[in-house]
């Protein structure tokens, strides 16, 4: 949303300067994310959320200027002329639900011609393009009261006005002078002849106003803002009109804006008022009145606030305050804010209005509420513990990515039997389906990265995955995926990763060969009889169909699982003596598990500390059926120092046994 410092100047008594004033308004919840200046003016650009539809009109932003400012707006509401006599033309709704409320005016003997200064600058400031006297009306009214107006040319539309769907295939030219074809998705405003508009989003070629129009029509209309919503995307068109009507407009601002826009073109076009006619009726019910009780305000917000200091900002909001009983006082918000429903909806405003900074940072209820509710305990705790292994992965050198839960059905098939849930509305044929598995997304992650140049990528995610339960229910429970890429060797390194975790968390495991749909050498790692994740190398026909560069290692532990077998650390003292380490270069065929070669030098070995390997290779006095690796091995004594004889001993016994094992050779 684009705003003019100057316009806003026309209902608030400004002093400060443009930054300090963006700086307040985005402390208070409107987030302005650019200040220009134009001329003699300054232009605010501000991201407005989609439930503070009352932003999109510049009567909406005053208020809140009002309020952060503590001043109060200025603002006059147009007299509604509702005589002479109806039109003579007929206004038809097909269907409430689309269109619940239209009013209609005929506006004769106009002159068009080009807007006086004050209304382009106002519009261009608002980054809209001046058209002629007319349109600009229409659009000032839009910008000031949040609701759009479309004037016809009324000589052009034949017959009565009808607002229905369109027929499939029916052809619409828009002002853009481009060619659309629409379907039943699309509301339109027609006459008995041919569409004139596309509802709530643009008018038709075939009806604007030009410098020849005598007579108008204009139009005020409030439509559902789902059938314009859908409508939009079905035509894939954007507009200042259909971004307002898709967030709703107000009923009574539809009235204002089609009011004041009559007043402007009289005065400015020379014009006839000559008829009016309403049809449909009014949906919204009145803001209700809510009751607050300051004592519960003063718990919720973990602060105290005098009574004379809430009445203040809640009236500075256009809210009307009354107080009840000394603790209570009865709110009922301003016209335009629907939103606010609850007593908590009325601590919020206070509280963004006064200063969040001026509120000392603290949860006043979550100590008590953690005692006697389970399930909040329950989650506090796992946040926690998805923090722990957070952080633990990045010390380990992962970065975290964060990846879409919906992926597509077809490619989340490669990796896994387990079926999707599907969408029933997609907003993307890409995304129809919620994920069984986070491979998908660390693999487009990687890709991304390897095709800007980067390498040996290590990247981790903490993420839900959804699979089917039976019946109506869904299974979700929450996974630590990972991926590496680069050469063979960096699988040592997913592995010693995911091994560190398992030890950190002090967690008793065994590792397993078995079969992945995605990956080739896959490991299961077992926890209890239970299978608690997977680590395997990327599939080569995977690979080639996604693209990548490098080959890629990936990972998923079941975080909930890894919570529940978790057990506490217990400490001891470490060794004040050197450690001292040698090595041993050997090959194994391939039907040899390298458990077993850890087996074998672990038992009985003394003074053993560590193990790890440190190189991998294959040269050519080794046959293919064989793999040849360097494990370092460290020995450590907690009562004295060892020497070098005494190593050398130790680490020819554990040299010895592996010679005499089959399938192992040392190098």
């Amino acid at each position: 949303m684009d705003f003019s410092l100057n316009f806003i100047k026309q209902f608030v008594d400004i002093k400060n300067s443009a930054q300090d004033l963006a700086e307040r308004l985005t402390s208070a919840g409107l987030e302005v994310e650019n200040v220009e200046k134009v001329s003699d003016d300054w232009v605010f650009s501000a991201e407005v959320t989609t439930n503070r539809y009352d932003w999109l009109s510049i009567v909406g932003i005053a208020q809140e200027v009002a309020a952060v400012l503590g001043k109060k707006i200025k603002l006059d509401y147009p007299r509604i002329k509702t005589t002479p006599k109806p039109t003579k033309k007929k206004i038809l709704i097909d269907n409430l639900d689309d269109c619940s409320y239209y009013l209609g005016r005929e506006i004769k003997k106009v002159k068009v011609k080009q807007s006086p200064a004050w209304l382009k600058k106002i519009l261009i400031n608002s980054k809209l393009t001046s058209v002629n006297n007319i349109v600009d009306v229409t659009n000032y009214c839009m910008l000031k009261w949040g609701n759009p107006l479309h004037a016809f040319d009324l000589d052009k539309i034949k017959g009565d006005i009808h607002i229905r769907r369109a027929k499939d295939k029916e052809e619409f030219i828009g002002i853009d002078q481009k060619q659309r074809t629409l379907t039943s998705e699309n509301l339109v405003i027609a006459d008995s002849k041919k569409v004139i508009a596309l509802a709530g989003i643009m008018g038709a070629k075939n009806s604007e106003v030009t410098a020849n129009s005598k007579n108008i029509f204009l139009e005020a209309a409030k439509f559902s803002p789902i059938t314009i919503r859908c409508s939009r995307r079905a035509i894939g068109l954007d507009t200042e009109s259909s971004y307002r009507f898709e967030r709703r407009v107000s009923e009574s601002f539809l009235e204002y804006a089609s009011g004041e826009a009559t007043d402007k073109i009289l005065k400015l076009a020379e014009a006839e008022f000559t008829g009016y006619r309403k049809v449909g009726k009014k949906t919204e019910s009145k803001p209700k009145q809510i009751t607050i009780k300051l004592s519960k305000m003063k718990n919720y917000l973990g602060a105290d606030f005098k009574t004379g200091e809430v009445k203040k900002i809640l009236t500075s909001l256009n809210f009307k305050v009354k107080k009840d009983l000394p603790d209570t006082i009865k709110v009922k918000p301003a016209l335009s804010r629907f939103d606010i429903e609850k007593e908590v909806d009325v601590y919020e405003e206070f509280a963004r209005i006064y200063g969040y900074n001026k509120i000392e940072p603290k949860i006043p209820f979550i100590e008590k509420a953690l005692k006697t509710n389970p399930v909040l305990e329950k989650e506090e705790n796992s946040w926690k513990f998805k923090n722990k292994i957070r952080d633990f992965a990045a010390l380990l050198g992962f970065a975290e990515i964060i990846t879409y839960s919906m992926e597509n059905k077809d490619e989340l098939s490669l990796f896994t039997e387990e079926e999707g849930l599907g969408l029933r509305n997609p907003l993307r044929s890409q995304e129809n389906s919620l994920r069984p598995t986070l491979f998908l997304g660390m693999i487009k992650s990687i890709k991304h990265n390897l095709n800007r140049g980067k390498e040996n990528l290590a990247f981790f995610e903490i993420a839900d995955k959804y699979k089917k339960k039976g019946g109506n229910k869904v299974d979700e429970n929450t996974f630590l995926s990972l991926g590496v890429s680069g050469d063979r060797q960096r699988f040592f390194l997913l592995k010693g990763a995911v091994l560190e975790i398992l030890d950190y968390l002090n967690i008793n495991y065994l590792i397993n060969q078995t079969k992945l749909m995605s990956a080739n050498n896959a490991l299961e790692i077992k926890v209890k009889d239970r299978t608690i994740g997977f680590i395997g190398k990327l599939d080569e026909k995977l690979k080639e169909k996604f693209g990548l560069k490098e080959d890629l290692f990936l990972s998923e532990l079941n975080l909930n699982l890894l919570g529940k077998f978790k057990q506490d650390k217990k400490f001891e003292s470490f060794s004040k003596f050197p450690v001292i380490w040698r090595d041993i270069s050997l090959a194994i065929d391939k039907n040899t598990k390298f458990k077993k070669i850890q087996k074998i030098i672990e038992e009985g070995s003394r003074h053993l500390l560590n193990l790890k390997i440190i190189d991998t290779y294959q040269d050519k006095n080794l046959s293919k059926d064989h793999f040849g690796f360097t494990l370092r091995l460290f020995y450590q004594s907690r009562e004295k120092t060892l020497n070098s004889n005494q190593v050398d001993s130790y680490h020819n016994q554990i040299r010895e046994k592996l010679y005499n094992k089959e399938g192992i050779i040392l190098r």
